[in-house]
């Protein structure tokens, strides 16, 4: 029995949990990726005279967390702009259960040795900004709301002028609440008079017209893609809550390209619902790992079939609302990134959602935390993880369709073929859909196992091959 455990947790760590193709991706997205976060960063270099340096000005990333510097240590080695950027990303990807005072940031070719950044973070639950200054030869940061004002002057030099929750053009008679991150420049005459302001979104676009012409957003039908569990060699790196315009983690399998060529939305983004497999209905790996080898050591004889208690059923509900409350944090970063024009939240976008594993749950606090701001369309739930613990008035979605094992209807697979990463249960409230229900996985699927019947790979027939009309076919 130890041999064959031994044996599992090999096993799990290498395919069990997540994706093929995962295992190995990027621990930290490059800037590309990130879209959606809740705090704004601003790094910049000042001379003597509180101007900003030319060309100094960063926007590296909006992530969900403020990261500020450790006012108690002083860092030996001078720390440049680039490393500065480096080191904020590195104490917020760290997971280390220990309350670190700094963050190691390692050397690039031609580069210094490893230099020790003295930060500390916070979460971050409401929008803001954190700037970043150097002068003098030391490093500062200040929390600071989400619109930053700059002042430009007749020699085009530019110096900070302030932060506010608003969008306020004096110069235009102007004023409204800002939703998302944006940058308002003010330029001055030699007489100190404003002779024009300007908008910007956080991405460097100047949005002036709209912000003059009141003119709104046009609604749009998204598709939002909510991935689960990343595996164990990710199993401490918990989802950063960021709204992304691809697949970061390889996770989809392509399986994403099929459903947007069928679907067709207006745009699409991803959301992580990655985290510690104690959250799962498992609560570790020993316990995946002795479910998994008896289930593989059972004899596929008809009294055996079964044997269902050689899963782990028993509901992780405590696991499953973390996971559900991070949801919500990636909602209102969605927010922020789909809210760019003022006036934004007078429009309401159509959203449809894919979600798989633990995605589920990562998919309910998204979707609890948009009522009211967007219009429910459809939800394909693919091998949910602890499904039946909680759902949703899905009479409010155009179509609600659960994938995966039969384990508890009638004419059930044999255990042998069930999802045991992921034993399945009916979505709660599920019946409550007025388009929807669950579709089974197909006996023409071949290989369907304790891991297989989980893999997204499997599940390529919801696009291949279910025909108009037909239960789960993805319009």
């Amino acid at each position: 029995m130890k041999i064959g455990l031994f044996i599992s947790l090999c096993l799990a760590s290498s395919l069990c949990f997540g994706q093929n193709g995962d295992s190995n991706g990027p621990n930290r997205p490059d800037n590309k990726s990130k879209l959606g976060g809740l705090v704004a960063y601003y790094i910049w270099e000042e001379d003597s005279l509180g101007k900003i340096v030319k060309g100094s000005l960063m926007k590296p990333y909006r992530i969900n967390g403020v990261i500020v510097l450790n006012s108690a240590i002083k860092p030996k080695k001078k720390v440049t702009s680039k490393r500065m950027k480096l080191a904020i990303s590195g104490m917020y990807h760290n997971n280390s259960r220990k309350a670190k005072r700094y963050i190691k940031t390692r050397p690039k070719k031609n580069e210094s040795d490893l230099v020790h950044v003295p930060l500390r973070k916070s979460e971050a639950c409401e929008m803001a900004t954190v700037q970043y200054t150097f002068k003098d030869g030391s490093w500062d940061s200040f929390p600071r709301k989400n619109v930053l004002y700059f002042n430009i002057y007749p020699d085009s030099s530019k110096s900070y002028s302030h932060s506010n929750d608003s969008i306020t053009l004096k110069h235009f008679n102007v004023n409204r609440k800002a939703d998302a991150h944006y940058m308002i420049k003010t330029f001055w005459d030699t007489n100190n008079t404003i002779i024009d302001q300007q908008v910007y979104d956080y991405s460097g676009e100047n949005i002036t017209s709209y912000c003059l012409s009141r003119e709104v957003e046009i609604a749009q039908r998204i598709l939002i893609f909510s991935n689960g569990y990343r595996g164990p060699k990710r199993n401490k790196d918990i989802t950063d809550n960021l709204i992304t315009k691809r697949d970061r983690y390889w996770y989809w399998m392509k399986l994403d390209k099929l459903f947007l060529e069928r679907m067709e939305p207006d745009n699409y983004y991803y959301i992580d619902g990655n985290n510690d497999i104690n959250t799962s209905t498992h609560r570790n790996k020993a316990n995946f790992a002795s479910s998994y080898t008896r289930v593989k050591a059972l004899k596929k004889k008809s009294e055996n079939a079964g044997k269902y208690q050689l899963l782990n059923t028993k509901p992780n509900l405590e696991g499953f609302v973390q996971r559900k409350e991070a949801g919500s944090i990636a909602a209102k970063a969605y927010l922020s990134i789909r809210c760019t024009l003022p006036g934004c939240n007078e429009v309401k976008d159509t959203l449809d959602l894919v979600c798989h594993s633990m995605g589920y749950a990562y998919a309910l606090g998204f979707l609890e935390a948009l009522q009211d701001k967007v219009v429910f369309g459809k939800i394909y739930i693919i091998a949910a993880e602890n499904a039946c613990a909680d759902g949703m008035d899905w009479s409010e979605f155009e179509e609600v369709w659960q994938y995966g094992s039969n384990l508890d209807q009638k004419e059930a697979d044999p255990v042998w073929e069930q999802d045991g990463i992921a034993p399945q249960c009916e979505v709660k409230n599920i019946e409550s859909a007025k388009v929807g229900g669950r579709v089974f996985l197909p006996s023409y699927i071949h290989k369907k196992d304790f891991v297989n019947s989980h893999m997204l790979k499997q599940y390529r027939w919801i696009i291949k091959k279910l025909e108009p009309g037909a239960p789960g076919y993805v319009n």
